[in-house]
């Protein structure tokens, strides 16, 4: 038996060592992955740290900022209270883009709408309100709503926000714009020839200048200027005739604004969507730079001078068009421009509403003038 172990000694060592070395292999296994599993907890504590600290160093900001802005926490001696994690809101987007349609890959910003009403002009603010509720108190208007921007930046402010008016020839805009988005791809429908019947009817105007003839055939570009700068409705009535509405029901959905129909006396707009227009156009967004240029130039030849121009020293360039609607006693007039001060670019459109339409005038006249002295003391 004894020389029998002897002879089979070799493979039992050769069991034993193989045995010994998987216990050895199988504790260094379990020991490295005890210490990965260690790091792993330690580096998830750490994470969870320097997002405390960074939720602790936002509520911190947030309430420094707001003591800033409104100087009253030190001087008031009001402690703010520590944010806590835990109940920090959500930060709010201060801006809304507006795009349009754009093509598969492309969708073009067409205005940045800074959502809440500047600070820095809550003076020039007051002073329009103070005019307004004078004029109401005077007799001379029922109603004004006001949207100034400062085209040098974002502020801007506006007076009676919600109340929509009867825009009138303003909408001559849109339809120039229109037609300049068509002649993009269509050029030749500049050239194209109109002639207007006799006997055409068309609204009345306080405010007129030489109107197109019957029976003369006139090209399209040639009526651009007597719409905008004559605000001829004559000249508009041919144009409109030609218009598909699907383009002008195009350029109102791209820029936020309800349908519009050509037809519906009884369509209104706010002061600050009716600014969208002129937006569009001086930032060069919805036509090419070409187009808007030509645009803007028409409108600074428009040759109403009762409202934003009156009081406005020769030099100063305004791109302007105004409108007018009657319903029964009730006159409404209105006027949006950009003014070139030479220093200062800024959008203002006044809509005014009342039973006399000179009495209209004066008070867009009057806003327009304490806007400029603001700009240019």
């Amino acid at each position: 038996m004894v020389e029998y172990f002897k002879k089979q000694f070799p493979a039992y060592y050769f069991i034993i060592a193989i045995l010994l070395t998987s216990m050895v292999f199988f504790m260094i296994l379990t020991q490295r992955e005890a210490t990965i599993k260690k790091d792993i907890l330690q580096n998830e504590k750490i994470n969870e740290q320097n997002k405390a600290n960074d939720l602790n160093n936002q509520g911190n900001s947030n309430n420094d900022n707001s003591e800033r802005a409104s100087g009253s926490s030190t001087q008031n001696n009001v402690t703010t209270p520590a944010v806590s994690p835990a109940n920090t809101p959500a930060l709010k987007s201060e801006k809304h883009v507006v795009r349009s349609g754009g093509n598969r890959f492309t969708k073009p910003i067409l205005l940045i709408e800074t959502l809440s009403p500047a600070e820095e002009l809550a003076k020039l603010n007051n002073s329009l309100n103070e005019i307004i509720n004078e004029s109401k108190h005077n007799g001379k208007i029922q109603s004004a709503s006001v949207y100034l921007k400062d085209m040098d930046n974002d502020n801007w402010i506006e007076v009676n926000d919600t109340e929509g008016y009867y825009p009138g020839s303003l909408m001559k805009l849109a339809v120039l714009i229109c037609y300049l988005k068509k002649s993009e791809e269509h050029p030749e429908i500049l050239n194209k020839l109109l002639s207007l019947e006799k006997n055409s009817i068309v609204p009345g105007q306080s405010y007129k200048d030489e109107v197109i003839k019957a029976g003369v055939q006139y090209k399209v570009s040639d009526l651009f200027y007597q719409m905008v700068v004559r605000s001829d409705n004559f000249a508009t009535l041919l144009l409109n005739e030609e218009l598909d509405i699907n383009e002008l029901n195009n350029l109102f959905s791209v820029l936020g604004l309800k349908k519009m129909d050509m037809h519906n006396i009884y369509y209104t707009i706010t002061a600050k969507d009716y600014s969208k227009f002129m937006r569009v156009l001086y930032n060069a967004t919805y036509l090419n730079t070409n187009n808007s240029q030509y645009a803007l130039s028409l409108l600074t030849n428009s040759t109403f001078n009762k409202g934003l121009t009156r009081n406005l020293p020769s030099s100063t360039m305004v791109a302007h068009k105004f409108g007018e609607n009657v319903s029964g006693k009730i006159r409404e007039l209105h006027e949006s421009g950009i003014v070139y001060t030479g220093t200062r670019t800024y959008l203002l459109t006044v809509m005014t509403k009342g039973e006399r339409v000179s009495d209209l005038a004066d008070v867009i006249s009057d806003i327009s003038t304490q806007t400029y002295h603001y700009f240019m003391p």
